[in-house]
Protein backbone atom coordinates (compact mmCIF):
# COMPACT_ATOMS: atom_id res chain seq x y z
CA UNK A 1 0.00 0.00 0.00
CA UNK A 2 1.34 3.51 -0.96
CA UNK A 3 1.30 6.07 1.84
CA UNK A 4 2.38 9.70 2.39
CA UNK A 5 4.45 10.56 5.72
CA UNK A 6 3.29 13.20 7.30
CA UNK A 7 5.90 13.31 9.66
CA UNK A 8 9.44 11.08 9.64
CA UNK A 9 9.31 7.58 11.10
CA UNK A 10 12.08 6.24 12.15
CA UNK A 11 13.89 3.80 9.54
CA UNK A 12 10.87 4.20 7.56
CA UNK A 13 10.62 7.75 5.45
CA UNK A 14 10.61 11.51 6.19
CA UNK A 15 8.14 14.02 6.07
CA UNK A 16 6.35 14.37 2.29
CA UNK A 17 8.22 10.62 1.21
CA UNK A 18 5.96 8.74 -0.66
CA UNK A 19 6.98 4.69 0.04
CA UNK A 20 5.16 1.56 -0.11
CA UNK A 21 4.46 -0.50 3.01
CA UNK A 22 2.57 -3.36 4.22
CA UNK A 23 -1.18 -3.11 4.45
CA UNK A 24 -1.00 -4.36 8.18
CA UNK A 25 1.31 -1.66 9.38
CA UNK A 26 -0.21 1.45 7.70
CA UNK A 27 -3.97 0.88 8.96
CA UNK A 28 -2.87 -0.72 12.86
CA UNK A 29 0.41 1.67 13.00
CA UNK A 30 0.82 4.83 10.84
CA UNK A 31 -3.02 5.99 10.37
CA UNK A 32 -4.34 5.77 14.18
CA UNK A 33 -1.25 7.94 14.84
CA UNK A 34 -1.46 10.44 11.94
CA UNK A 35 1.91 9.46 10.72
CA UNK A 36 0.72 8.37 7.36
CA UNK A 37 -1.66 8.95 5.17
CA UNK A 38 -3.05 6.92 1.54
CA UNK A 39 -1.25 8.36 -1.48
CA UNK A 40 -4.39 9.11 -3.66
CA UNK A 41 -4.24 11.56 -6.55
CA UNK A 42 -5.52 14.09 -4.32
CA UNK A 43 -3.36 13.77 -1.55
CA UNK A 44 -0.08 13.65 -4.23
CA UNK A 45 -1.20 16.73 -6.21
CA UNK A 46 -1.30 18.42 -2.65
CA UNK A 47 2.16 17.28 -2.01
CA UNK A 48 3.56 18.30 -5.32
CA UNK A 49 1.70 21.85 -4.78
CA UNK A 50 3.54 22.36 -1.14
CA UNK A 51 6.79 21.34 -2.51
CA UNK A 52 5.97 23.80 -5.23
CA UNK A 53 5.57 26.64 -2.20
CA UNK A 54 8.57 25.39 -0.48
CA UNK A 55 10.94 25.56 -3.79
CA UNK A 56 9.91 29.40 -4.15
CA UNK A 57 9.91 30.17 -0.78
CA UNK A 58 13.53 28.69 -0.14
CA UNK A 59 14.64 30.81 -3.75
CA UNK A 60 13.23 34.18 -2.39
CA UNK A 61 15.54 33.12 1.02
CA UNK A 62 18.32 32.93 -1.30
CA UNK A 63 18.05 35.87 -3.14
CA UNK A 64 17.80 37.79 0.13
CA UNK A 65 20.58 36.60 1.50
CA UNK A 66 22.63 37.23 -1.86
CA UNK A 67 21.49 40.73 -1.39
CA UNK A 68 22.36 41.19 1.94
CA UNK A 69 25.53 39.75 1.34
CA UNK A 70 26.92 42.12 -1.16
CA UNK A 71 25.63 44.97 0.98
CA UNK A 72 27.61 43.48 3.75
CA UNK A 73 30.88 43.04 1.76
CA UNK A 74 31.41 46.43 0.85
CA UNK A 75 30.15 47.70 4.73
CA UNK A 76 33.16 48.11 6.99
CA UNK A 77 31.96 48.27 10.87
CA UNK A 78 33.62 50.22 13.66
CA UNK A 79 33.94 48.56 16.55
CA UNK A 80 35.67 51.03 19.57
CA UNK A 81 37.32 49.38 22.67
CA UNK A 82 38.86 49.96 25.75
CA UNK A 83 42.78 49.96 25.47
CA UNK A 84 45.83 49.76 28.12
CA UNK A 85 49.69 51.07 27.55
CA UNK A 86 51.12 49.89 24.19
CA UNK A 87 47.48 49.98 22.55
CA UNK A 88 46.64 46.48 24.20
CA UNK A 89 43.00 45.84 24.14
CA UNK A 90 41.38 44.89 27.26
CA UNK A 91 38.94 41.61 26.40
CA UNK A 92 38.41 40.97 23.27
CA UNK A 93 35.90 41.58 20.61
CA UNK A 94 33.21 38.28 20.09
CA UNK A 95 30.40 37.66 18.18
CA UNK A 96 28.06 39.37 20.36
CA UNK A 97 29.65 42.61 20.00
CA UNK A 98 29.61 42.16 16.44
CA UNK A 99 25.92 41.04 16.00
CA UNK A 100 25.42 44.16 18.41
CA UNK A 101 27.45 46.68 16.06
CA UNK A 102 25.40 45.38 12.68
CA UNK A 103 22.32 45.59 14.61
CA UNK A 104 23.06 49.44 15.11
CA UNK A 105 24.52 49.91 11.55
CA UNK A 106 20.61 48.67 10.43
CA UNK A 107 21.79 44.79 9.61
CA UNK A 108 19.84 42.49 11.48
CA UNK A 109 22.04 39.02 12.07
CA UNK A 110 21.74 36.61 14.45
CA UNK A 111 25.15 36.11 16.21
CA UNK A 112 24.84 32.30 15.64
CA UNK A 113 25.37 33.48 12.03
CA UNK A 114 28.91 35.25 13.06
CA UNK A 115 31.43 32.65 12.27
CA UNK A 116 34.35 33.89 14.55
CA UNK A 117 36.24 31.22 15.76
CA UNK A 118 38.83 33.27 18.05
CA UNK A 119 37.80 36.69 19.59
CA UNK A 120 39.53 39.39 18.04
CA UNK A 121 42.35 40.85 20.20
CA UNK A 122 44.27 43.23 18.39
CA UNK A 123 43.23 46.67 16.85
CA UNK A 124 43.18 47.17 13.12
CA UNK A 125 41.39 45.57 10.80
CA UNK A 126 39.62 41.93 10.58
CA UNK A 127 37.72 39.82 7.84
CA UNK A 128 34.79 38.02 9.90
CA UNK A 129 32.71 35.58 7.76
CA UNK A 130 29.24 35.71 8.12
CA UNK A 131 27.07 32.80 6.89
CA UNK A 132 23.76 34.02 5.75
CA UNK A 133 22.41 30.64 3.91
CA UNK A 134 23.23 27.45 2.98
CA UNK A 135 26.38 28.23 0.23
CA UNK A 136 26.19 32.11 1.35
CA UNK A 137 29.04 33.85 3.07
CA UNK A 138 29.60 37.15 3.57
CA UNK A 139 32.97 38.57 4.08
CA UNK A 140 32.68 41.60 7.15
CA UNK A 141 35.38 43.72 7.34
CA UNK A 142 35.39 44.48 11.01
CA UNK A 143 37.82 47.78 12.00
CA UNK A 144 38.74 47.77 15.73
CA UNK A 145 39.73 50.58 16.87
CA UNK A 146 40.28 52.49 20.43
CA UNK A 147 38.31 54.52 22.69
CA UNK A 148 39.10 57.99 22.70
Amino acid sequence: MKVVFNQDVASQGKKGDVKNVSEGYARNFLFPRQLAKPATPDVLKELAQARDVEKKKEEQQMIAARELCSKLDQFTLNLYVKTGENSRVFGAVTSKQVAEGLSAAGFQIDKKKIVLHDAIRTLGMTVVPIKLYHDVTAQLKVHVQPEV
